[in-house]
């Protein structure tokens, strides 16, 4: 994201230094003519910084929200899996409501209930066996 973010400043700031450089050569050959539109760049220019900046400060805004919200649910699998992993059976996936993956949440929590159920069922056997 930051990537993105320095390479668009660094275009925009590339592209401003080669309107400045065209300019300086049109005032330098045709002072007369450059002068009017010399003397509104300036304005224009720091104008044009200001709404790129506020359009970047929205992009990585609406980038930080997005990207919570497919991480987040990335990020509670992945913590119930490890937990699951170091033999905890009980544990199911609880996400908050409109995040997304739901369908995939409902599906990890049957199917770790029926891996339960069959643990649970395999421990019974095992314990009548022994006795």
């Amino acid at each position: 994201m930051l990537l993105i973010i320095f390479s668009v400043l660094c275009g925009l700031a590339i592209m401003t230094l080669e309107l400045t450089a065209t300019l300086n050569d049109l005032f330098d050959a045709y002072p007369v003519l450059v002068q009017p539109i010399y003397d509104e760049f300036i304005p224009i220019a720091a104008s044009f910084f200001y709404k790129v900046s506020i359009y970047l400060l929205f992009v990585v805004l609406i980038s930080a929200i997005l990207s919570h919200k497919m991480a987040g649910p990335v990020y509670r699998f992945e913590e119930t899996c490890k937990e699951i992993a170091n033999g905890d059976f009980s544990k199911r996936v609880h996400l908050r409501k409109g995040d997304n993956f739901m369908e995939l949440q409902d599906e990890f929590n049957k199917m770790m209930d029926r891996v339960e159920a069959e643990i649970n069922k395999n421990k019974q056997g095992n314990n009548q066996t022994h006795e």
